[in-house]
């Protein structure tokens, strides 16, 4: 009577075992029943990290990438004739869901944009006495930053996320304070100073 009673339990362990690799099912509002896939949470690593930012498809290409002690720096390449690109905010909103959503490990994003080395030249506008050199760069020097993000996963605002791709964190006091975005003397010396607004609604 053992093999019998061995066998029944290992059939009953294999069927509860196949079960547990079933989609939960859901409700919808038509009252049908809907798969509902969990997807486990993924970690982030040096093994990794470049094909997970391929698969994101950005728009903004990408100069450097660091990842280290769960903090991800990404610094993005600007074309300083033209400043930012208009996608910028849905590359960073979607560098923050890979990061804050789909990652585990990851608690804080630094975002960079920097001119490289070999075309950060000042412009024409920002004086006669360069003109000569304006189409000249200094191998020597690194990439100028521009613009620069700080982001952790403590944010309380990260719950608005899919807000930030039609939002205007350059110009819109309260998204820049979020981003903790900060401009550069280089960006002054390229587009100026930045002109901001404010969203907040008037004290009563």
């Amino acid at each position: 009577m053992a093999r019998p009673y061995l066998l029944s339990l290992v059939f009953v362990l294999a069927v509860m075992a196949g079960l547990s690799l079933l989609p939960d099912m859901r409700k919808s509002e038509t009252g049908t029943e809907v798969a509902v896939f969990r997807p486990a949470a993924t970690r982030l690593t040096n093994s990794n990290l470049v094909d997970m930012l391929i698969g994101l498809q950005l728009a903004t290409p990408i100069l450097r990438v660091e990842w280290e002690n769960s903090l991800l720096t990404v610094e993005f390449k600007v074309n300083a004739a033209k400043g930012l690109p208009v996608e910028w905010t849905r590359d960073v909103e979607q560098l923050l869901r890979l990061s804050f959503v789909k990652m585990e490990n990851v608690n804080r994003v630094l975002i960079r944009y920097a001119v490289p080395a070999d075309k950060a030249a000042l412009p024409s506008n920002a004086g006669k006495a360069r003109e000569g050199q304006a189409g000249l760069a200094d191998s020597s020097v690194k990439s100028q930053l521009l613009l620069a993000a700080d982001i952790r996963r403590t944010d309380s605002w990260l719950a608005s996320l899919g807000e930030l791709g039609s939002a205007d964190p350059l110009h819109d006091e309260i998204w820049r304070e979020r981003l903790r975005l900060s401009n550069t003397s280089e960006w002054t010396k390229w587009y100026g100073p930045v002109p901001t607004y404010s969203t907040r609604p008037a004290a009563e």
